[in-house]
Formats: C-alpha cells, sequence, structure tokens
C-alpha cells in the first residue's frame, strides 16, 4: 500500500493531473457538436389535439392505482403537462445550456453539475443536463418525482422533445413528445 502511495504523485503528473491542472481545462468549454447542432429557436408543429389526448391518457394510466382522492390530487398536479411549450430555445451561454420553453429558462451547466431551480410545475428541483452524440437530456429531479427531457432531431430535421416522467407515486410512467420545426 505505502508502494502505491509513493507512486501516486507521479502518476499525477505524468496524466497532468496535477491539482489545478483541470481547472483550467473546464475554464474555456467548447460547445459540444450536439448542442451547435440543436442550437437555435423552434416553434410547435404537432398536432395539439392529438398530442393532448395521448397525455391525458399517460395521466389517466399512470394515476389508475391510487384512490379517488389520490387520482384527484394528482390529476390537479399533472395538469401542467397538458400545457405545450410553442416556443423552445436551445443554446449555450458560456459554460451553461439554457432550454427555453416559451417563458421559461432552465439553465444548468453543460458539465452535468446539478443546479437548484424551480421547475416548470412550480416545485423545488435538481436540473442538470446531459449531452450525448445525438440528443440533449434535461433532468429535473424533485423530492417525490422526476421528469427526463430528451431534445433530439428527427430524419426530416425537426427537434422532437420527449418527455419522460416517473414518480414513486404513480402506477406507470407519463410519457409524451411534442414536433417542433426551426425557426429561420
Amino acid at each position: 500500500m505505502r508502494r502505491f502511495l509513493l507512486r501516486l504523485p507521479v502518476f499525477a503528473l505524468a496524466f497532468n493531473l496535477a491539482p489545478g491542472a483541470m481547472s483550467h481545462a473546464a475554464a474555456a468549454t467548447p460547445t459540444p457538436p450536439t448542442v451547435a447542432t440543436l442550437a437555435g429557436t423552434y416553434r410547435y408543429v404537432g398536432n395539439w389535439k392529438r398530442d393532448q389526448a395521448r397525455i391525458q391518457a399517460s395521466i389517466d394510466e399512470a394515476i389508475t392505482s391510487l384512490g379517488w382522492l389520490g387520482r384527484k390530487i394528482a390529476a390537479s398536479r399533472l395538469e401542467s403537462h397538458l400545457n405545450r411549450p410553442t416556443r423552445v430555445v436551445i443554446a449555450q451561454a458560456g459554460d451553461n445550456l439554457a432550454v427555453t420553453m416559451d417563458d421559461y429558462e432552465a439553465v444548468a451547466p453543460l458539465d452535468g453539475a446539478k443546479r437548484d431551480v424551480i421547475a416548470p410545475n412550480g416545485r423545488e428541483s435538481k436540473l442538470s443536463y446531459r449531452v450525448t452524440d445525438d440528443a440533449i437530456l434535461q433532468f429535473f429531479v424533485a423530492e417525490h418525482a422526476e421528469r427526463e427531457s430528451t431534445y433530439s432531431l428527427d430524419g426530416e430535421g425537426r427537434l422532437i422533445m420527449t418527455v419522460y416522467m416517473t414518480s414513486e407515486k404513480l402506477a406507470s410512467a407519463i410519457t409524451y413528445e411534442f414536433v417542433y420545426e426551426k425557426v429561420p
């Protein structure tokens, strides 16, 4: 064990892991290719009646295991999901990623660190992002619920916002998606 500890500083120097070495690299976060590709302003182009019916069906299925009073309370809390953002803006601001849905702006570090926010439903949450090769994943984690929104492009270049929400109190996840076109 002692030999390992003595070699650790040599290992750190060999791989430039000395204290402070990483902080200089993190200061200038380049725009990930996915963020650059998805950056822009989008407007909703889906079929609202169809989308609303799908969301309502997903909510109804998720609350089936609750008693009548629980269903009534859950339905009122989940009602905000029946509102769609008509405009989505994706942008990088320094080391942060911002996704704006109408008037709500969700800003958190690109590195995946969690940030305390008030979520679109008005509840305290932790917000974080993860950027993959073809999507931006947005996570809201609250005391009893989690929401993951995925932003990606379909084959026609339209932005697809897919929402997957879970809670320990729901029988199943609530899932839905919205379709957006880029505004020139």
